[in-house]
């Protein structure tokens, strides 16, 4: 009878772990922030702006926008970008082939065939720059040439104001200024 009660409860309990396995298993709670791999929305020949207090700062046109909302992202292709000053007076343009963009946070890293020209006849050229919208700032570590007039500056480490009239090159700068008088007002 002993061996017998053992082999029973031995089988009941078998039974039961076979039925707790086969249980439902638990669901996770919903997350409250959902990433989705999927763009929310696609367009052609879109426009987005940043303002400052309702003054357009900077406007963005691509020939093809993808959107991913949720993550404050969208990839655009085929960039034309008009730069404006604080009371909103156009200053310069950058063409780009795509960049990445970070609308909340006004954000731009253009990739590509970068391409910046000020109402005034500068210009910056480069494989990639960030814009930093609120600060105004554009950055980049790779190369850039900045021509205006004769004059050509290349480096690495580049920052500047959107006008490229603060210019910084942190490293390997090289060129040929012709106009030194700028220099000597500058220092």
């Amino acid at each position: 009878k002993v061996t017998a009660n053992r082999t029973i409860r031995l089988f009941i309990g078998i039974a039961l772990l076979g039925l707790a396995g086969c249980a439902e298993p638990e669901t996770p709670a919903p997350s409250t922030t959902t990433i989705h791999l999927f763009p929310t929305s696609e367009a052609t020949n879109a426009t987005t702006v940043f303002l400052t207090e309702s003054i357009i700062t900077t406007r963005i046109q691509s020939g093809r926008i993808i959107s991913y909302s949720d993550q404050d992202s969208a990839w655009a292709y085929g960039l034309h970008v008009d730069f404006y000053d604080r009371l909103g007076k156009h200053t310069s343009t950058l063409k780009a082939d795509s960049a990445l963009i970070r609308e909340r946070a006004r954000l731009l890293e253009g990739f590509g065939n970068v391409r910046i020209v000020t109402d005034d006849r500068r210009t910056l050229e480069s494989s990639h720059l960030a814009w930093d919208d609120v600060g105004r700032l554009i950055t980049t570590d790779s190369l850039v040439t900045i021509t205006r007039d004769q004059d050509v500056m290349r480096g690495y480490g580049f920052s500047s104001d959107p006008e490229l009239t603060r210019i910084r090159l942190r490293r390997q700068v090289s060129g040929r200024i012709t106009d030194t008088e700028v220099i000597e007002d500058s220092l």
